[in-house]
Parts: C-alpha cells; sequence; structure tokens
C-alpha cells in the first residue's frame, strides 16, 4: 500500500470531501496574452487561468520556479522541484476558499487553518502549491519512489474486492412523507453559527431552551447566546446573562454536571480547549480557573457521559484536525468529573498520540454491550480510520484497527450518530465518509468503477464476530455529509435517520423499520440552506411528543459584522401527511 498512501497523503487536509463557508475572494487579475505560456491547452471550466495580478511572462517563470511552466490545468499527483523543494499542485473550488491570509496565499478550505502559495486561479478554481518535502534530496527520493513503486498482489486483490462498493446505492423510496413547519420567530437571522447547539431549560419554566457557542468572527467580547423557548415555538434571546468570560465557537453540551439541580454548559472550543460554566438557572454562570480542563487542546466538539459510572457525568473531546496547538497526548480525549471530591476534572487519553484522527462529529453509544460507553469519532486526515474506540472497562478503551473492509481506507470520515436500528437491546453507530479509489491504478489491473469518488452512510452492528459494516446509501460525491441525526420522525416506534446532503442541496430522512433496514421518505419543509451547517439537533420543543429538527448555519458572506447571513433555524414536526394529499402531490 505504500504507492496508495504515497498519492493520498498529498490530498490530506481533507481535499475536495468537506465543503467550507464561502469567504470574499479577491477576483482573478483580467488575462493578458502573457498570463500563461502554453497555448495549446484547453482553457479549464472557470475561464482562463491568471495569477492575483497581471505579469509578464518573465515574471511569471521567475515566480513558479520550475524547469518548465505546468501549465492551465497542471496534473496534482506530478511532482515539481521549485527553490530547493518539491512540491505537487492542488485544485480547489474558490466558493470555499478564505483569502484572510498574506497576499499572494489562501486557505483552500476555510474551515481548516492551512493556507498555501497561489498558483493560479479563476471564477471557478483556485490552484495551490503544497510543499512535499523540504529539500532537492527529498525531492530526488520522492520522485525516484513514485517511478518505482507498484501495487502489489495483496492491494490489488483487496480494489477487487472494494470495487463493488464504488457504485450508487439507493434504499427504496417510501410512500410517505413527513411534514415540518418552520418557527424561528425570534432567532437570528445574521450572523455565522457553527458548529454545535445545545437544547434544555436553562431557566426551570419547563420548556427548552436553545444555547448556541459564540458565533464564529464575533465580536472580542464573544459569548454564548441562550434563547429561551415558550413551548409553542417561539423564541426570544435572554439578555442580562452574566459569563465568566468569552470563548470562542466550538460545540456545547447542557447537563448538570455539579449535581446541584441547574443546568451548566460545556463548551469545546476552537483552538482553545473545553471550559465548563456552571449555572443557577437565573442566568448567571460561573467557571473555576483552575479545573484539570485543557486550554490548549484545539476542539470543536465535546460529548458527555458517564464513562466511569459514577453517577456524575463525563466529557469526551475531540481534536478538530491539524493545527500546530496542541496539549499533548493523543486527540481523542476524555475529561472524568471529579467534582464530588476534588472540584476538578482528571484527563484519561481514549486513543494513543501517533494515532491521527480529529474532525467535528462524535457520537457515544454501549455498542458491544458491555455496559460501558462506547465512542465514535470522525476524521479530516486521509486514510484516518480509527474512528471507533471499544469500552475495555470503566473510563478505558481500545481503538478498533481496520483490517481496510470494516472501517474503509482511503476515505474521509464525516457525520455520525447512534441508535436501536437493529434490535431494541443494543444501539448501532451509523458513520458517514467519502472515499476515493486511486487514480493512479492501471485499469488493465483492476478495471476502473463507475465511480471514482462517493459519498457513504454505514451502520455499524454489533455481531458474535464483532463489529460489522452494512451499507445504507451510497452516491457519487467528493461532498462529505455534515449533518446526521436519529429519532424516530414517524412516531412508529422505530428509529430514523435524517441527514443533510449537499449536492442536492436537501434534506433526506430514511425511515428505520427496526431491523435495520430503511426507505427513503419524502421531507416536505425543511429547505436547507447554501450555506454551511455542520450537525442537525432534534428535541420535541412544543411536548407535541414528536421530534423537532434545529439547524444552525455559518455565514456564507465576509466575516465582517454587517455582511453574515447565517441563521438558527427550528423546523417542528408535523407528522406524516395523509395518503390521499401524497398521492395528489405525485
Amino acid at each position: 500500500m505504500s504507492k496508495v498512501v504515497a498519492t493520498v497523503f498529498t490530498l490530506l487536509i481533507a481535499g475536495a470531501s468537506i465543503a467550507a463557508p464561502q469567504q470574499d475572494a479577491p477576483k482573478p487579475a483580467p488575462a493578458t496574452p502573457a498570463a500563461i505560456a502554453p497555448a495549446a491547452e484547453s482553457v479549464p471550466d472557470g475561464g482562463m487561468p491568471t495569477y492575483i495580478r497581471p505579469e509578464t511572462p518573465e515574471q511569471r517563470m521567475a515566480r513558479i520556479g520550475t524547469p518548465e511552466d505546468p501549465g492551465l490545468d497542471p496534473d496534482p499527483k506530478k511532482l515539481w522541484g521549485r527553490f530547493g523543494n518539491v512540491y505537487h499542485i492542488s485544485k480547489y473550488e474558490r466558493r470555499l476558499a478564505a483569502y484572510d491570509v498574506e497576499q499572494g496565499a489562501v486557505r483552500p478550505l476555510a474551515m481548516v487553518n492551512f493556507a498555501f502559495e497561489i498558483y493560479q486561479q479563476n471564477e471557478k478554481w483556485v490552484w495551490v502549491w503544497v510543499s512535499e518535502a523540504p529539500s532537492a534530496e527529498k525531492m530526488a527520493e520522492i520522485v525516484a519512489e513514485s517511478e518505482q513503486s507498484t501495487y502489489n498482489r495483496d492491494t490489488l486483490n483487496y480494489f477487487r474486492r472494494i470495487r463493488p462498493q464504488f457504485v450508487e446505492l439507493a434504499p427504496p423510496p417510501a410512500q410517505k412523507t413527513i411534514r415540518f413547519e418552520q418557527s424561528s420567530d425570534g432567532l437570528p437571522t445574521t450572523g455565522s453559527w457553527r458548529n454545535s447547539l445545545a437544547v434544555a431549560d436553562m431557566n426551570k419554566d419547563g420548556f427548552l431552551d436553545l444555547i448556541a457557542p459564540p458565533e464564529r468572527g464575533g465580536r472580542s467580547t464573544n459569548v454564548p447566546s441562550i434563547f429561551l423557548g415558550d413551548g409553542k415555538g417561539k423564541w426570544k434571546f435572554w439578555s442580562g446573562l452574566k459569563w465568566p468570560r468569552a470563548i470562542d465557537y466550538g460545540s456545547v453540551v447542557a447537563a448538570d454536571f455539579n449535581k446541584d439541580g441547574h443546568q451548566d454548559l460545556a463548551f469545546g472550543v476552537h483552538l482553545k480547549g473545553v471550559y465548563v460554566f456552571y449555572g443557577d438557572s437565573a442566568g448567571h454562570f460561573t467557571m473555576q480557573e483552575k479545573d484539570g480542563l485543557p486550554r490548549n487542546f484545539p476542539t470543536r466538539r465535546i460529548a458527555a457521559a458517564d464513562f466511569d459510572r459514577d453517577g456524575w457525568l463525563d466529557l469526551v473531546a475531540l481534536s478538530e484536525g491539524p493545527t500546530s496547538l496542541g496539549a499533548g497526548g493523543g486527540k481523542l480525549k476524555a475529561f472524568i468529573n471529579k467534582q464530588k471530591t476534588k472540584k476538578s476534572w482528571e484527563t484519561v487519553e481514549v486513543v494513543d498520540p501517533s494515532i491521527m484522527i480529529g474532525g467535528d462529529w462524535l457520537s457515544i453509544a454501549d455498542l458491544n454491550g458491555d455496559s460501558n460507553p462506547d465512542i465514535v469519532a470522525s476524521s479530516v486526515y486521509f486514510g484516518g480510520s480509527s474512528i471507533v474506540h471499544l469500552s475495555t472497562g470503566k473510563a478505558k478503551w481500545k481503538d478498533v484497527i481496520t483490517d481496510g473492509e470494516l472501517l474503509p481506507l482511503l476515505s474521509y470520515f464525516g457525520a455520525n450518530t447512534t441508535g436501536n436500528f437493529t434490535s431494541k437491546k443494543r444501539p448501532d453507530a451509523v458513520i458517514t465518509f467519502t472515499r476515493h479509489w486511486p487514480g493512479d491504478l492501471d485499469a488493465r489491473l483492476v478495471p476502473t468503477p463507475p465511480l471514482m469518488t462517493t459519498t457513504n452512510i454505514d451502520r455499524l452492528t454489533w455481531t458474535e464476530d464483532g463489529l460489522k459494516r452494512i451499507p445504507i446509501a451510497r452516491w457519487g460525491s467528493n461532498k462529505g455529509v455534515w449533518g446526521l441525526t436519529s429519532a424516530d420522525f414517524d412516531g412508529d416506534g422505530n428509529e430514523d435517520l435524517m441527514y443533510a446532503r449537499f449536492d442536492p442541496r436537501e434534506t433526506h430522512l430514511l425511515l428505520g423499520d427496526g431491523k435495520g433496514g430503511f426507505s427513503d421518505i419524502k421531507v416536505d419543509g425543511i429547505p436547507l440552506d447554501a450555506n454551511a451547517s455542520y450537525d442537525i439537533r432534534v428535541a420535541d420543543v412544543n411536548a407535541d411528543s414528536k421530534p423537532d429538527v434545529i439547524l444552525m448555519y455559518e455565514t456564507a458572506g465576509t466575516t465582517a459584522l454587517s455582511d453574515r447571513d447565517g441563521s438558527i433555524q427550528v423546523f417542528l414536526n408535523r407528522g406524516p401527511a395523509p395518503v390521499a394529499a401524497v398521492a395528489k402531490s405525485e
């Protein structure tokens, strides 16, 4: 697999499988006859590429620094020696990029904190230089390896086995529609809201409220927001709250962590760490400065569960991915609640520091039936498949090592959830991932499959032989699933799946049959904004025994306070449409 790893590692920064909010971007410089030398090449989709400013042929070659011109649409697999280093040229969609770094550079995926030097751009694409090695000597080594390495017999057999999984898979359609009605009065229609909110009764009035982490790119005094519910689907911003400090965006969990009868809030804070604010149900929050929680652990997703089964809720946090910051240790950490005795939290490493995972989604459930919570994570590391961590005791875990079949290789892992999809006795996990077929695999050895890249929704179920992966849905796309949740939406006693799809941008609801099967039913009344959303929350906000849907959107514009179009939206579940109405609409 050496060549596979060498090839796919160049896609590390979540590639095109992760969408991101659109940022203000400078337009390409007007095309000039001297912009790009090779005239025989066809112009890429999006128009003639140019640099960020006009340049002469001499200026262009001096900037590029390669012996030959890479051309209009360079091969991303080709290595280029320039200025003593080795590079390849990657292409990204302009709409996903952020130009908030030094001139001549870009963050091709705005949600990832990595910037690259611009090679060229047009209206649709931006091409960037991605460093492969620090020296000319390393360049020679990599080039030699790429010329000599081949796929061995075991690797070829592996691709022959998985090739049937690179075709579309659609659950059967069902003649049923679930209706929803938007009920967002009092919620924000501007701003930039991500990654995950919480739902709880924060003021003890008997109605569920919404707790949102601070906005991304907000004011210097950025603090969380609470929107009080009235039990009928209307909301009111809770003003006058007292917060112990400002924090950044991320995720929030609501629970009574110190057992004083009031809801507290735990935050996974972007590039910072984990904070717990203790509430009094009257709008006053406090925190302990030295509580054992890390303030230098970059995370955007936390979850709560009683990992040591002592009756006190604990926390787990997942690293947000490759950053220059870190608290040391592994990228998935549990924090055991010691409020009862020490008034603090103790860190437990869930994974070995050598395991490279990190992402924006995290789920908890007892998958293996030992009464201890297991953990399902996500990963923006290409091929980072160590996402399932099964308990081996109280607050102890062992990660599931994949054979390439259970947890697919050559993949990015996105949103996940858990639920009783096959049995009332034991929950399953549902994972999503984008999977890539290697472009350098000779079709004469293994025929190229119908789809080179797939987005997948699969179920992980515990069997006598351990976990087993069962496909649910699959389609051709490099856009991952960023929102996934489970609930009994139609009231038949079986848990269903709802997910947000990017292509086309729409809500899908898979009706569960309680035996592991799903059918695709229609959703009426939840149009998805084009803006990025990172979660789907469900809660019965109007107490009618039906799960309602809450979405939170990041801005698609700039981070300027006056130009942000993010929002928080609630959709009330009005139940299945009458059969006659469904037939008439068709």
